[in-house]
């Protein structure tokens, strides 16, 4: 008879245990649990009524060209960015992050690379890696390919919550520069590689901006935050708009360089408005009043502050004048 192993299969259990082995540390109370572990006394007593603010995401197609270039520490901040720059778009603070790494033949030391930059992201915005969970999936991600996942809880006072609610007439728009494409539109820029309109610069796959730090620093001065992820500004501005009201903007600020270049291979730009952030990583709406204490903040963090327009009555959540 011949014998059959689990490793036969493609599936290499002592690989899993050396990834998760170099992040032991780390995880501390957590390390070996079927469960992760987060002591709520943590935010108890801080706050008189507590939400927690939930979101999950991944780095989408993105991936493939990390994984070929072997950029783990790019797809680390990705990851945590795409989650928790969502977080803090409702004035939350992070709390705790679960990560998901799945491929079709797992290299340890790959795989090690990726944890540590990701743990290394979320401290510099005092976030914790308490779990996860690492898959083995020959067959469904077929030569070697590998797919990321993460899960990020904050906590945020209930009356203190930002989002379209607390945005009036007349208050103005503001936005803070991407470093380029961050994780969203990858499809498309695959699909303009291949067919060699495009040539693979590191410019690309530059890191999604991690704006945490900053808009917690902001949070008390605004009233809304857009991440601009998929569907650029034209589908993530109206998203905290309230109904009556439409977000005037202008477009008159310097796009990268990088989406000039996908422009010249013949991408409109209203459609490029619609797939890509267009050099806006993250929105802000305010009272007027606060915009020079707002500008003075993000200047310590060596954010250049974009005027982007204002909000007036309408019944369009938005318009941009190009």
């Amino acid at each position: 008879m011949e014998y059959v192993n689990y490793e036969d299969s493609g599936v290499n259990i002592n690989e899993a245990n050396k990834m998760v082995e170099s992040i032991k540390d780390k995880l501390k109370e957590n390390a070996g649990m079927y469960g992760a572990v987060f002591p709520i006394k943590n935010i108890v007593g801080e706050y008189k009524e507590p939400v927690l603010v939930m979101s999950t995401d991944g780095v989408g197609t993105k991936m493939i060209l990390l994984e070929k270039k072997k950029r783990w520490d790019i797809a680390a901040q990705d990851l945590a960015a795409m989650v928790l720059n969502d977080i803090v778009c409702v004035g939350a603070k992070p709390l705790f992050f679960l990560d998901y790494y799945a491929t079709g033949k797992l290299n340890s030391e790959d795989g090690s690379e990726f944890l540590n930059n990701l743990v290394k992201v979320l401290e510099s915005v005092n976030c914790k890696l308490i779990g996860g969970e690492t898959a083995e999936l020959p067959g469904l991600l077929i030569n070697g390919r590998v797919d990321v996942a993460g899960f990020g809880v904050g906590v945020v006072e209930k009356e203190e919550m930002l989002g379209k609610h607390k945005v009036c007439e007349g208050d103005i728009i503001i936005g803070l520069k991407s470093n380029g494409i961050h994780s969203n539109g990858f499809s498309l820029v695959r699909k303009l590689l291949e067919m060699g309109k495009l040539k693979f610069t590191e410019d690309l796959i530059a890191p999604t901006k991690l704006v945490v730090n900053q808009t917690l620093a902001v949070s008390k001065y605004i009233k809304s935050a857009a991440h601009i992820t998929g569907g650029g500004i034209v589908e993530n501005v109206p998203r905290v708009i309230p109904d009556g009201l439409t977000a005037n903007i202008k477009f008159t600020w310097e796009i990268p360089e990088v989406f000039k270049e996908i422009l010249n291979t013949g991408v409109l730009l209203k459609e490029a408005f619609r797939v890509f952030n267009m050099g806006i990583g993250m929105v802000y709406i305010l009272d007027e009043r606060n915009f020079d204490t707002v500008r003075d903040i993000l200047k310590t963090f060596g954010e250049d502050v974009i005027l982007l327009g204002k909000v007036t009555l309408g019944n369009e959540k938005i318009k941009i004048s190009f």
